[in-house]
């Protein structure tokens, strides 16, 4: 038992970070022959007769291919058997209410180098501290998360997928891409994301309409259609209502507009539409739902209160 880590074991743990850092993010192409490996490892510490091993482009090619196969029966599946043996630290198990059969599949799946944040704990004890007896059924699940991506453990078979083949992330480590898929597997299969929100092709490319932001039941995905469609152009598609309006000091009419948004503050959502008094153009800003006049939600824009907001000139 280790109560506690020398100043030479504490000195490792960046080197580990970035070693299993290293390991999730790599687009390098599998080492099938060392995931081969690992995985008869796995099923021979498991009491397991060697399976076939299917290689797949993706990890969805894993689950589709597995649907060709078997079906939507999990009776041959020895997920149970292979985490007796080497997963017991991974997760508890899939309650009895989960019946959609891609979802059973996703969680009976072993996630190769995505199981990298805590199977990097149990490498650096193994290696740095010497607890390799009581890391000793784990070397299968480290040596797979090493040279591959997911894989799926069946009765006799095996779905192993390929690594992704590209990751891109934003300042913060979140998967992101602003004009393509932030991640991608050899058979072309993709995930889109906006700092760490999944999202729609359809979303990154700018290919839907303000009423399909409506129809959306997800809150961070209707906030990233919104912040990427433009609040401008979300109030131009829509008809909103009107709360206030007025009159500016040039004789331009402003209006103050609404829609209605259950995920925003107040379960509103509201801009005020302005007129540029020099070139005429109407604009529309975003403002904070407490608002009541026009003339209140224009001074917000500025950060002061209405009765400070007294222009001589604007542009």
């Amino acid at each position: 038992m280790i109560k506690s880590l020398t100043c030479d074991q504490r000195a490792k743990l960046p080197e580990w970070a970035a070693k299993w850092i290293a390991i999730v993010l790599s687009t390098e192409p599998a080492d099938r022959p060392r995931a081969e490996a690992a995985i008869r490892r796995m099923y021979r510490d498991a009491g397991l007769a060697l399976p076939k091993i299917v290689w797949c482009g993706s990890p969805l090619g894993n689950i589709l291919t597995h649907m060709v196969v078997i079906g939507n029966s999990h009776t041959n599946s020895v997920n149970q058997s292979v985490g007796a043996s080497v997963k017991a630290s991974v997760r508890a198990s899939v309650g009895d209410s989960v019946r959609e059969s891609m979802w059973d599949i996703r969680m009976n799946s072993i996630y190769g180098q995505y199981d990298g944040p805590w199977l990097a704990s149990f490498d650096y004890y193994r290696t740095v501290c010497g607890l390799t007896k009581e890391t000793e059924p784990l070397i299968g699940l480290l040596e797979l998360a090493q040279s591959v991506g997911w894989a799926l453990p069946y009765k006799n078979i095996c779905w192993v997928s390929e690594r992704h083949s590209v990751v891109q992330r934003d300042t913060q480590g979140r998967l992101h891409c602003p004009d393509g898929p932030a991640m991608l597997y050899p058979d072309g299969w993709s995930i889109y994301a906006w700092h760490g929100v999944l999202v729609s092709r359809e979303v990154i490319h700018g290919e839907y309409v303000a009423q399909e932001i409506l129809g959306q039941s997800n809150a961070e995905v209707k906030r990233v259609m919104i912040e990427r469609m433009g609040l401008e152009s979300f109030f131009r598609q829509l008809q909103p209502e009107v709360v206030h309006e007025d009159i500016d000091g040039y004789g331009n009419p402003r209006r103050l507009l609404q829609i209605d948004l259950p995920e925003a503050r107040n379960g509103v959502l509201r801009a005020v539409m302005v007129q540029c008094p020099s070139t005429g153009r109407e604009y529309i800003l975003g403002v904070p739902s407490s608002v009541q006049t026009c003339q209140a939600a224009v001074a917000s824009t500025f950060g002061i209160k209405p009765n400070e907001y007294h222009p001589v000139v604007e542009t």
